[in-house]
């Protein structure tokens, strides 16, 4: 794991696993694109009072691009399967992730409060 503090080398983590695949990406590529730019509207203006509103669609955003990155090493999964997949199964991954099954409270977190 890397540490980033660039939204540069935060958005560049998920872009690399492009040139990392001999899959044709155009359409994983655009998905991203689209989801960095909601992330970037999200971000701007970002205050105390937007926080709240803003932060579960932030780590929505994030979840998509992990799934993305993930599932792109996949061949049997195409393009659109991986996209439907991260449409699908965002708002559950920080919980998977964190060893939580679907049927288990999380704890109190803004880690699982995602949309």
């Amino acid at each position: 794991m890397s540490i980033f503090t660039t939204r540069e080398d935060y958005i560049k983590g998920f872009t690399q696993v492009f040139t990392d695949t001999k899959r044709d990406t155009e359409d994983l590529e655009l998905y991203v694109t689209i989801q960095v730019q909601r992330l970037d509207t999200l971000l701007k203006d970002l205050s105390q009072v937007t926080f709240w509103q803003r932060c579960p669609e932030i780590l929505g955003i994030d979840a998509k691009l992990s799934l993305v990155t993930e599932l792109v090493h996949f061949e049997d999964f195409s393009s659109e399967e991986i996209i439907r997949m991260a449409e699908t199964d965002y708002q559950t991954y920080f919980k998977e992730l964190c060893g939580y099954d679907l049927s288990m409270e999380t704890k109190h977190s803004m880690i699982f409060n995602v949309q």
